[in-house]
């Protein structure tokens, strides 16, 4: 890979690191909010456990940044969708939460923020696992021998 686009990756793996830890604490504070404050408890517990799995995924998927071969505007795009899928999956538990199960306009907010969930991580994760695959540039440099 060119190391025009070590910098990018390494800037971008420090925002996924961040991401990631910033979306385990937020997930913890949520865990916090008791039962009585909301209309739809349910909401709050899948926003708990979203937005802590979301974000042990983003730190493991940070750490694995500096072995993703893709060019620039494909790690953008990882990076936008990664961000934009783990954020919005624990959003919609924290929204039906305070507007309550029973809202008329719950199923269509839950439905776009699923979407927007969806599409951000399965952009994203298929971009993480085919990333270290993909050969650098040049190809593969195979080590020196020690004889």
């Amino acid at each position: 890979m060119s190391a025009a686009f070590d910098p990018l990756k390494e800037r971008l793996r420090r925002w996924v690191l961040i991401v990631g830890v910033a979306q385990v604490l937020f997930g913890c504070l949520v865990g916090f909010i008791p039962p009585s404050a909301v209309p739809w408890f349910r909401g709050i517990v899948m926003a708990h456990i979203e937005f802590t799995a979301n974000g042990v995924l983003m730190v493991a998927v940070g750490l694995l940044t500096r072995e993703l071969h893709l060019g620039a505007p494909a790690l953008w795009l990882w990076f936008w969708t990664l961000v934009v899928g783990t954020w919005t999956n624990g959003a919609a538990g924290v929204l039906g939460a305070f507007v309550g199960q029973s809202s008329r306009l719950m199923p269509t907010l839950n439905q776009t923020f699923l979407l927007l969930s969806l599409v951000g991580l399965i952009r994203g994760v298929p971009l993480t696992a085919a990333g270290p695959l993909k050969p650098a540039v040049g190809g593969y440099q195979a080590a020196p021998s020690s004889s």
